[in-house]
């Protein structure tokens, strides 16, 4: 069985804000109900309980909604991969997945807290995914009637950790920021985000160990205030990262572009001429192609296209997909690094280098 949603799928193409740097805005709101145990004190019978009501209101509110067991293996690794879910989750038959038919919204059970309600957008859109999940809160909240969320006038909305009562709020957006890494400047960029309060994950200490460049930006554990307010204040934040990204390029570009063109120029070569590629090295060469579109140094390829690279190199491909590439003259199955290459290869067949830079 599969499960389809807009969040699952590929980002749209379109005029996404930002969309060069900011690779997605992500919120999440937690919910509790009154009067039932927290996931993890509950006692046998009472969590399949809690996912039977909170599925059925789901139902109720245009979710697809099915079993994680039920699930084949593809659809579970796209899932994980999209960090729809976590791992762990997706390792237990029992929970419940489910994804808005329309919208790029999708919810969890029986998490940390009774119900996460999701959304990611592409590009610098904190707001507009707020939205998705504040209508979502408020259409699940009517579909259970008469078992209200846990909330107090104090301390807000109740979850599973005292620390986090308040609006529930989480959100974080990735950027994508490799010349800030290449030029040496990603440390001073993201300890500027840190001063102001916010979470900085991912490693700035080279281009390899980099993760492909990407880095989120979170709201801290204990933002309490009111959500568009912080959502403002992180979208601020993104878009200063943004523009450092930026001058780091143009600076890159104008003054030593050795070293950018050569990161851009290997990741081409390697994306249409590898035959085995790793998980780890298929990340920065996604990285290097992303760059090169950004830059205008290459072309013949969408940004989402090239972002939407990431995730699905890393899905592991259906049984009828195990023989895309020539399988060799043994006749075992081809190697999943041999898949990956082969995939890369497809996707990049009408790269090319921008007419100014073919002899550069």
């Amino acid at each position: 069985m599969t499960l389809h949603g807009p969040a699952s799928m590929p980002p749209p193409r379109g005029d996404h804000p930002e969309y060069d740097v900011v690779v997605q805005s992500f919120v999440q709101a937690d919910r509790n109900l009154v009067g039932t145990r927290f996931p993890h004190a509950m006692r046998p019978g009472e969590a399949g309980e809690l996912r039977a009501c909170l599925g059925a209101a789901a139902r109720a509110c245009a979710y697809a909604v099915a079993r994680v067991g039920d699930l084949d293996a593809q659809c579970r690794s796209n899932l994980a991969e999209r960090e729809l879910y976590s791992r762990p989750y997706l390792l237990d038959d029992e929970n419940l997945a489910a994804l808005r038919v329309d919208s790029a919204a999708w919810l969890a059970f029986n998490d940390t807290n009774h119900l996460s309600l999701r959304s990611a957008l592409p590009g610098l859109a904190l707001e507009a995914a707020w939205d998705l999940v504040s209508a979502a809160d408020d259409q699940i909240s009517a579909c259970l009637g008469d078992r209200p969320w846990a909330f107090d006038t104090d301390m807000g909305y109740i979850m599973s950790e005292a620390s986090r009562c308040g609006s529930g709020l989480s959100a974080r957006i990735t950027v994508h920021a490799p010349a800030l890494v290449l030029s040496g400047l990603a440390e001073t960029a993201f300890k500027r985000a840190m001063e102001a309060g916010f979470v900085v994950s991912g490693s700035y200490s080279s281009l390899a160990a980099s993760g492909g460049s990407l880095f989120d930006l979170s709201l801290p554990y204990a933002s309490r205030g009111p959500e568009r307010d912080s959502l403002g204040r992180l979208s601020s934040a993104a878009k200063a990262i943004a523009e450092y990204e930026r001058r780091a390029r143009a600076e890159l570009l104008s003054k030593s572009p050795w070293d950018i063109l050569d990161t851009i120029g290997r990741a081409a070569g390697k994306a249409g001429g590898a035959r085995l590629l790793s998980r780890d090295e298929a990340t920065d060469i996604c990285s290097g192609l992303r760059l090169g579109l950004a830059c205008g140094v290459l072309e013949g390829l969408s940004l989402e296209d090239a972002t939407d690279l990431w995730p699905g190199l890393r899905v592991k491909p259906s049984p009828s997909d195990a023989s895309i590439g020539p399988s060799s003259q043994a006749g075992s199955e081809e190697p999943e690094a041999a898949r990956r290459a082969t995939s890369l290869r497809l996707a990049v067949a009408g790269l090319r280098l921008s007419q100014g830079y073919i002899d550069v």
